[in-house]
């Protein structure tokens, strides 16, 4: 019975004696805040010119005769313009998508779902504003309430 003790008490100190000679990890030393800020600060730099070139793509579209809603052949023709300029990539999608915003016509939902997922991160932003329009409650003229039909089995509802 003392051979286990002896064990057991050697075995305590070996365990003791590891854990406290262990060195201590300092996590506030070995993490740089200074570079940690500089990546913040270029990545922010990334996104607010971005957003300048936004408001630009707005005034350009503004210059745009947008057509009335009666004017067939003049939405069939914007359509055929901003499709054009979508598939052209970069400023001109940008722009098109800013018209897109503006005019907040149906025709124009196919496009702007496409710009919804766009890689480019202006387009999708103004996407999304465009979408916003059509967010809610349907204009299609609502259908009388037909009576709901009662389940085939009854049975097994109760």
């Amino acid at each position: 019975m003392t051979q286990a003790l002896t064990g057991i008490v050697i075995a305590g100190v070996v365990a003791a004696c590891w854990v406290l000679g262990r060195p201590k990890r300092n996590i506030l030393r070995s993490t740089d805040a200074s570079a940690i800020a500089a990546i913040n600060r270029s990545q922010m730099e990334l996104v607010i010119p971005a957003r300048e070139g936004d408001a630009m793509g707005q005034a350009s579209a503004q210059t745009v005769q947008l057509p009335a809603a009666h004017d067939r052949r003049g939405r069939g023709l914007l359509l055929k313009q901003l499709e054009a300029q979508f598939r052209a990539g970069g400023e001109a999608r940008r722009s098109a998508m800013a018209i897109c915003q503006l005019w907040r016509h149906r025709e124009a939902l196919p496009l702007i779902r496409r710009g919804l997922r766009d890689a480019d991160q202006v387009v999708a932003a103004l996407a999304a504003d465009a979408m916003a329009h059509f967010r809610g409650r349907s204009s299609a003229p609502v259908a009388a309430a037909q009576p709901l039909k009662l389940p085939r089995n009854v049975s097994r509802m109760r």
